[in-house]
């Protein structure tokens, strides 16, 4: 969006919050273990990737898809992961947080990565979401056989 009076800085401003807001929610849904609140932030035919060769790397489009895939991840755990946002991003649509994740696998063992995550908000819902993290400790520790 290119600003060029007033009312366009008003409308980038409103839209930095609103999507600020959306992904806020998404988050603390996550950390509650409300899946269904977590989920309902998403487009139904939002567009998921997490890069990376891992059992849980790639790329989902939809609901259905990235549940699947959640789904996949959650079966490597007995506690779910929780993550703290150490910095957080918004400029109009797009949303960036840094986070860290905490929860432990079936194996008993801590598993704490790094994330850095970009969130695209239209209308009210996140659209786009891409997960960058450390592949080799989901290797090592996550997906650890």
């Amino acid at each position: 969006m290119e600003i060029k009076n007033e009312q366009d800085f008003r409308e980038w401003k409103a839209t930095t919050e609103a999507s600020r807001e959306v992904v806020q929610r998404a988050i603390d849904a996550l950390n509650r273990g409300d899946s269904e609140g977590f989920i309902n932030a998403f487009s139904e035919d939002f567009d998921f990737r997490m890069p990376g060769s891992t059992p849980v790397s790639g790329r989902t489009k939809g609901i259905q898809e990235f549940a699947a895939l959640v789904g996949k991840v959650a079966g490597y755990l007995d506690v779910l992961i929780t993550i703290k946002v150490t910095n957080f991003i918004s400029c109009g649509e797009w949303v960036v947080t840094e986070a860290v994740g905490h929860g432990v696998t079936k194996k008993f063992e801590d598993y704490n990565n790094t994330y850095c995550h970009l969130w695209q908000v239209q209308n009210g819902k996140i659209v786009k979401f891409v997960e960058y993290n450390d592949t080799d400790l989901i290797m090592r520790v996550l997906c650890a056989e």
